[in-house]
């Protein structure tokens, strides 16, 4: 086991014991997320979770935690999810395993997000370590991605399958200087795109495992 696997796994099962039993929960999906689901289902307490994405449909029918749905349980009680970046606001940037979107509403149908990351995630500036993932309707996508060039240039669709939404998947490189609020809204303006990864403004509680042990931020 490597340094940062290790620190994610730390990170898991301090965020594992957040969860209560008889809890309702998003099930997110990721190394950070699957570190906390294993830690979840060691614990043996009784959840039903909403997974966000067909991987994590997987893993947790693997581990004996049991599934809901949106449909079934709109509100949940907490989420337990990874992140890609995360900066000293406390910002996010998610969807480097294409599961965005899902993760997106997942996450704001939850009254507490608990996010697993290890040290080298935390960044004084989101964009600091990978592109911005965004999801786009399949139908006419090269349209769309030339108009989300105009504000973010390099965009370019990532290689691979549909996400499970059956959408495009595309990494765009973030300016130096970021307003991360206007560009939500100038990229939710565009037709074509169904949502981006930035999860601003959603006040995770975000557990960190690094060299010195596991930390708690929020």
């Amino acid at each position: 086991m490597d340094a940062a696997e290790a620190q994610r796994r730390a990170a898991g099962e301090k965020a594992a014991a957040l969860v209560e039993d008889q809890m309702v929960i998003g099930y997110g999906t990721g190394r950070g997320a699957a570190a906390a689901l294993e830690a979840l289902a060691h614990r043996g307490i009784r959840v039903r979770g909403v997974p966000t994405s067909q991987k994590t449909t997987d893993l947790c029918r693997r581990l004996g935690l049991a599934l809901t749905t949106l449909e079934e349980t709109p509100q949940l009680d907490l989420v337990l999810d990874g992140a890609d970046e995360v900066d000293t606001a406390r910002q996010m940037l998610k969807g480097g395993g294409g599961a965005l979107v899902r993760e997106k509403i997942v996450a704001l149908a939850a009254r507490r997000r608990v996010i697993v990351i290890e040290e080298a995630k935390l960044v004084p500036a989101l964009g600091a370590t990978r592109g911005l993932p965004i999801e786009l309707v399949a139908f006419g996508w090269k349209s769309t991605l030339l108009r989300i060039g105009e504000i973010l240039p390099g965009v370019a669709r990532r290689e691979g399958p549909l996400s499970d939404n059956g959408g495009v998947i595309v990494d765009a490189p973030l300016p130096r200087e970021l307003d991360v609020r206007a560009l939500d809204r100038a990229l939710k303006s565009i037709a074509g795109v169904v949502d981006h990864g930035l999860f601003i403004d959603l006040s995770p509680t975000v557990v960190v495992g690094g060299t010195a042990g596991v930390r708690i931020l929020g």
